[in-house]
């Protein structure tokens, strides 16, 4: 017992030495610097990479190295406070062009005139270079893998919420961090910042609201698509899902998008096969199941476009896209007289639909030509008549159609070939008048 007193007693007469009760602790760059270098020296020996306290240590000395100079310094903070920020005023100030630069000991800070507030900041020194190549950013990099490690090893979860918010906390520094490069237009540099905050959010460790969670998540995965990151957006999306606790078809709409832009049309026709069966009563679906469709005719799957189709003309029987593209469907298949009949069907609803018109005067003048071509063959036999007869025939059906489709249609490219297609028929037609005045048309455009 004896002894123990003793020892205390010289421990308690050592602290008295070093700090008297006037004395204050005062961190400085080198004493940073020192306990990150010993932080490196203790995870490269084995005993000590064993204990969790080691990597909970590395994980506050590289937070505290990311941190030490302008760790609150923040995109849009006011000049007049950075002195309450940095504790003391700039060594030295000048202004080039329309930006005031503040100097410190590590960091220099750049401010536009005449808002006066921080748009960027820069690391000078050895703050800048001691430790690391790029940025002195990647002390983040190393605080979180050093926490990520910590929670391997907490067994017991004893660590878990000090890890949660220590995580929190980094990934909310690089969020910081991404708003100086995007307000610069960096975009590619802010993306890099945001996926590293998403991607510990994405763990499930820090200690957050889901809400705030799927907030977050859903801006990584948003500049990520800007910036035509697909990938990366659609892994950010999907955790907003599996975190929502009701995802909504707007979510699953984010990965559409994305899936279409990199052209895996399988894929993004599974999104919407997804989206059609877990939100069948939702009215807003509908576009979600004509982009199927289109996805469906696109990839020329005929079989599956007519079932979507089938579906949603049941739901919107006066739909004349559905129908338009029904007898699309049933032309391409040869079914024509199904074809012909959803074509009049439309047009029955919208007289001047563009597109009805065009395909059901172009099927008849095809049938006609077609026709024709064959009474050419047959030139002197006695069924020539009644070849030339039907192919006239279909022709004498086609032009009113193709007639509307050159009244409506504002595309001169295509009212122009109209107007040239009328000018056949009604030659073959011997309908000089309407030839006459087709090419007036024709030549005026």
């Amino acid at each position: 017992m004896k002894k123990n007193v003793i020892l205390a007693l010289v421990a308690l007469f050592g602290f008295n030495i070093a700090y008297s009760q006037s004395d204050e602790f005062v961190m400085t760059w080198g004493i940073v610097e020192s306990e990150a270098k010993k932080s490196d020296a203790d995870i490269a020996n084995p005993k000590k990479a064993a204990k969790i306290n080691t990597w909970m240590e590395r994980g506050r000395k590289y937070l505290l190295v990311y941190t030490f100079d302008a760790g609150n310094i923040y995109m849009n903070t006011p000049v007049r406070n950075l002195p309450f920020i940095m504790n003391g005023g700039a060594k030295s100030q000048e202004t080039v062009g329309d930006t005031l630069v503040y100097s410190y000991d590590r960091v220099k800070i750049y401010a536009k005139t005449p808002d006066s507030v921080v748009c960027r900041y820069e690391r000078t020194g050895r703050a800048k270079d001691i430790f690391f190549a790029k940025s002195h950013v990647e002390a983040l990099d190393v605080a979180t893998a050093a926490y990520l490690e910590a929670k391997k090893m907490d067994a017991d979860g004893k660590r878990s919420k000090a890890i949660g918010e220590q995580l929190k906390t980094i990934a909310d520094y690089y969020m910081k961090e991404a708003s100086f490069p995007y307000a610069a237009k960096d975009y590619g540099l802010a993306a890099d910042y945001y996926t590293k905050a998403g991607k510990i959010v994405k763990t499930g460790y820090t200690e957050d609201t889901d809400e705030n969670k799927i907030v977050t998540l859903k801006d990584c995965g948003n500049i990520n698509k800007f910036i035509s990151r697909y990938d990366q957006a659609i892994e950010f999306y999907e955790s907003v899902i599996s975190m929502a606790k009701t995802p909504t078809r707007e979510m699953y709409g984010d990965i559409f998008y994305c899936q279409l832009m990199k052209k895996d049309t399988t894929s993004a026709i599974n999104t919407l096969q997804k989206v059609l069966s877990e939100f069948p009563s939702d009215t807003a679906s509908v576009t979600y199941l004509n982009q199927l469709i289109d996805l469906y005719i696109q990839t020329k799957q005929w079989d599956n476009a007519t079932t979507y189709l089938q579906k949603a003309i049941e739901a919107e029987p006066n739909n004349t896209a559905y129908l338009f593209n029904l007898g699309y469907l049933n032309a391409t298949k040869g079914n024509e007289e199904a074809a012909i009949d959803y074509y009049k069907k439309a047009i029955e609803i919208n007289p001047k639909d563009e597109n009805s018109n065009l395909n059901l005067g172009v099927l008849y003048e095809n049938k006609g030509r077609d026709i024709l071509v064959e009474a050419d063959k047959n030139f002197g036999k006695k069924n020539y008549n009644t070849l030339k007869s039907q192919g006239q025939g279909y022709l004498k059906q086609a032009y009113p159609y193709i007639e509307t489709y050159a009244s409506v249609t504002t595309d001169d490219f295509r009212k122009k070939n109209a107007y040239r297609d009328l000018m056949s028929i009604y030659m073959q037609l011997n309908m000089m008048d309407k030839y006459k005045a087709a090419k007036a048309i024709y030549d005026s455009l």
